[in-house]
Parts: C-alpha cells; structure tokens; sequence
C-alpha cells in the first residue's frame, strides 16, 4: 500500500513471476498490474497519502528536506506516513471484510518494515508464513528485528546521516547514537501505536504482540547488492535480489524518444528526479537553473517532466511524462544520469555503466549519492543551496572528467556478473518458504534483548 511506483514495479515483477509458475496471487495495491496476468486477481485499495500526491506542491517536499532531528534524517516523518497509511488500510472496508473472512492463504508478501508494521496481522491471521519486501537496502531496524549484525562501526544507517563506511570517531559517535536513539524510540513510540492500530482493526484476542509477530517473518527479500552498498554481513533470512525489477527492454522505447536518443550525436543526458517528486513542482529558479544549464551544452537531455509545456525550453531539451528508464540509461549515447538518488535508479544506472550528477532529497536518497561519490562514478549536489553555477559546474565535471565513466562502466561488470538472476533468486526463496515453513532461517539473536546481545 506504501504508494510508491518504484517499489510496486519491483513487488509486480515477483508477483508476475510466481503468478506465470502458476501460483495463485491476490494484490491489494493502489497500482494495478502493469499487465493482465490469468493467475494475478487485483484489489484496488488507495490511501489518502496517494490521492494526496497527486496534489503535491514544493513546500511539502521542502518540509521533508529541511527536517533533520537530532538523532537521523526522515525517520520521524517515514514513521509519520506508515503510520497514516496503515490506519487508512487497516479501516478501509475491503480490508475489514478480508480480516474478518474465512480466506485461506499460503504466503503473505508485505513491506511491514518500511514504517509498516502493522500489516503483519495479515500473517497471524492467515496463520501463514511472512516474506517480507525491503525497498531499500538494510538498516538498522531490519537488522535489529531479523538478528542480523547491525555493525554500527563500520556501516552507517542508510536512512540517518549519509556517512561512509570509513568514519572519523564523531562520525562512529554519531551513527551510534543516531541507530540507539531510533531503535529506543522504536519501541516506545513507534510500535505502541501499530500495536493500537492491530488492538483497533483486528479483534482477535489470541494474537501476540506486534514485536513477537514481527520477529517471526520467515524471509526478507532486500533490494540491495554488494555493489550498491557498503560490504555487510547478511544472515540467512535476509535474501539481497537488487536489480529482481529489471528486464530485457530492447524494444521499450517509445519511437519518438528512441529518435531523439539516436540522434544525439554529443551523447545525451537523462534527467529524473523519481516517481515521488514532481519536476514541475519545483520553483521556478530551480527550472531557469536547470534549463539555463543545458541551453549551454552540445548534449541532447531527455528531462521527465510532470507537464508537457515549459517557456523557453532549449532545442536541445526533450520533455516527456514517462520513459522507460532502463532502456534509457541502456541506451548506447546515454552520457550522463542526473538523479535524486533512488535505490532503484541506482541498481540501473550501475548497470548500464553511467556516471551521475545526485540531487537527493530525503532518507536513504542522501545516503546512495554519497556512495556515489565514494565509488568515484558521480558527485553530489545539496538541493537546499544549489544554483545554477553549482548545478553547471557539477555536470560538467562529469561530463569532461573520464574518471566518472570508466568507474561506472568498471562497476557495471561487477553488477552483471552473478551466478543466478535476481528474479530467479527472489521467486527460488518465495518457493522455498513455501515448501519449508518455519524458523531455520532465522538466527537466535532475533529473538535475544538488546543487552543479551552483548553479554
């Protein structure tokens, strides 16, 4: 229900996986199917967060941005949207009759650690085994719930502060607070009310609590890979598919925008800044910096733009709604991928061997662009002071600096060497749960309290 484009094209491609492999599958989702599937039945279930984008303005995002507490970037807001959305579904009638039915269910497929956790009723209820969707890489609560390491030390919180893995000491003191801080408040905030969301919907006096139910998931399938995160310990029950959402796409272009790229004789650059905030809503002196920018350029750009008009628009700027972004990036005279640093672009851009100009705007988008950096393929702008000169300079940096090219296409070897298709591996686990229920995945550290873990 999180509405999210990006992570329901990741969820839809499994789901469409396992539906051709003849499994049975019901989606309760704000996203239909991207295309009819004959084992696929679609439930449409919207939240007021969903319609509610559809109304974005800038100061929305600019809230988001400019929030940073004491202990992290975000997690209060993310823990403030899950918590709305969760309610919305929780309430809705569908959802009702469905927690109230005699349906039976043989797996249940959520994202409760995504600011979620109260979808995990669905998996006492159903008394079925729970894979649990990560569409971020890990982080602290996910390793805290799982048992897995949460090597503070050496990995920094990806939805905290956008550290390396080589941190100074104030950096360690920081990212350690930062993961205490949030795991405290975890439980005293921010489970006591999903635990009150479950009492309020979901009248079955037999279940446990929300963190027992929570331990219990069988399988996390992450959207990470080694090449899109600082090297990390994994235990069994954590399963990395980063890259499960891509495809081949050689005939996914549309013939306008494939003309357009086939003409750029000086290479193009494609501009998107994800499927959660608008282009068009930005203010203008951001658009005149942009459009100012590529004016001076050879470069062709391919911009996904919210609206299909813009005054004084360069001949060398294409705006489109919608591209098929894979393709693009894949595309042989693509020179350059200015980004908000979204997990899913990153898995895509490594793939396709472009380097990157990041703007990111809130959690883990921060982090992914300083790994950017890190990599040596891209370099960071902070979109609360950029202007036209730092965006100029930073594009061009890229463009004329060979360094950031050859690192991308050197990683993009890395990405594409793997013994086993990230699709292939998330429907294997899927199946595996399904043949093999119970525990045996999951280490005895998910179940130990926090001062056990030490002593």
């Amino acid at each position: 229900p999180f509405p999210s484009r990006s992570h329901s094209i990741m969820q839809y491609t499994i789901l469409g996986e396992l539906a051709s492999r003849g499994h049975e599958v019901v989606v309760y989702s704000p996203y239909p199917p991207p295309s009819s599937a004959a084992n696929i039945t679609y439930v449409e279930l919207t939240t007021s967060l969903f319609n509610r984008q559809k109304t974005w303005k800038f100061d929305d995002f600019f809230k988001i941005c400019s929030k940073e507490s004491f202990y992290g970037f975000g997690v209060d807001a993310l823990w403030e949207v899950g918590l709305t959305v969760c309610e919305d579904v929780l309430k809705d009638s569908k959802i009702s009759a469905l927690l109230n039915s005699t349906e039976k269910f043989d797996l249940v497929f959520i994202e409760p650690l995504f600011a979620q956790e109260s979808f995990i009723v669905f998996g006492h209820k159903f008394q079925a085994p729970v894979v649990n969707f990560q569409g971020f890489g890990t982080w602290s609560v996910l390793n805290y719930v799982s048992g897995n390491s949460l090597s503070v030390p050496y990995i920094p919180d990806c939805r905290s502060f956008p550290f390396s893995n080589k941190m100074s000491f104030l950096e360690r003191l920081q990212n350690t607070i930062s993961t205490v801080i949030t795991l405290i408040s975890y439980h005293m905030t921010h489970l006591p009310k999903h635990q009150k969301l479950i009492q309020q919907y979901y009248k079955n006096s037999t279940s446990p609590p929300i963190l027992d139910m929570l331990r219990n998931i069988s399988l996390t399938l992450a959207n990470a890979h080694h090449t899109l995160e600082y090297t990390r310990p994994y235990t069994p029950n954590i399963v990395p598919i980063g890259g499960a959402h891509m495809s081949s796409h050689e005939d996914d272009l549309p013939q306008n925008i494939k003309n357009f790229l086939d003409d750029a004789k000086e290479g193009f650059i494609y501009f998107s800044l994800g499927t959660i905030v608008p282009a068009h809503v930005l203010p203008d002196s951001y658009t005149q910096a942009f459009l100012n920018t590529f004016r001076k350029l050879p470069n062709k750009v391919l911009w996904k733009f919210g609206i299909d008009n813009l005054p004084g628009l360069p001949k060398n700027v294409k705006l489109i709604k919608w591209a098929p972004q894979q393709a693009v990036l894949e595309h042989p005279n693509c020179v350059l991928f200015v980004t908000h640093g979204g997990v899913f672009s990153q898995y895509e851009t490594l793939h396709a061997g472009v380097p990157v100009v990041g703007i990111p705007f809130f959690g883990d988008q921060r982090y992914n662009v300083k790994y950017y950096e890190d990599l040596g393929v891209g370099v960071k702008l902070d979109f609360l002071t950029m202007t036209e000169e730092t965006f100029h300079t930073a594009v061009t940096t890229v463009l004329n600096d060979t360094r950031y090219k050859k690192n991308a296409e050197r990683l993009s070897k890395i990405v594409r060497d793997k013994p086993m298709a990230p699709l292939d591996s998330a429907v294997f686990w899927i199946e595996y749960v399904l043949r093999h229920p119970g525990q045996h995945l999951r280490p005895a550290s998910a179940l130990l309290p926090w001062y056990q873990l030490w002593l």
